[in-house]
């Protein structure tokens, strides 16, 4: 396996204050999208007094930061995409009522928007992606011959 970017765990008591989250969870039901109980994909689940994992990926002198694997999943589909959608666009396709300017691409820095950075950046999120354990998506995988 090659290098993976530097990654760490940080724990924060609501998984929705992180960038990504309302534009990747949509809300089932008639509730608002703060105080929906049920999303679609699922929430991800506190670690009882700890909170809410929040897995932080540093690449090209930025700190990504996901609340759920679907969230890393759908950073590298968008990142990766040539070209680039616009903020606008995706907005449109996520609806409810948040515009272009608040959704999570258009907050990334204009560097990481970059073909060659962007490009990087991917590499260094699949790189994670890569060594995380199939069951629980911010867990590394267990080194081989370990108990």
């Amino acid at each position: 396996m090659g290098n993976i970017a530097r990654n760490w765990i940080e724990h924060t008591p609501d998984w929705r204050n992180e960038p990504m989250a309302y534009w990747v969870h949509l809300e089932l039901g008639d509730a608002a999208w703060h105080s929906s109980e049920s999303y679609n994909p699922p929430a991800p689940r506190a670690e009882g007094r700890n909170g809410y994992p929040v897995l932080c990926v540093e690449s090209q002198g930025f700190i990504f930061r996901f609340s759920s694997s679907a969230q890393l999943a759908e950073c590298v589909d968008v990142l990766g995409r040539t070209p680039l959608p616009t903020s606008r666009r995706l907005s449109a396709i996520r609806g409810g009522g948040h515009g272009p300017n608040s959704h999570w691409l258009s907050r990334l820095p204009g560097h990481i928007k970059s073909p060659k950075i962007r490009q990087r950046a991917v590499e260094d999120l699949r790189s994670v992606i890569s060594a995380m354990a199939p069951n629980d998506s911010f867990k590394p995988n267990p080194v081989r011959g370990s108990a």
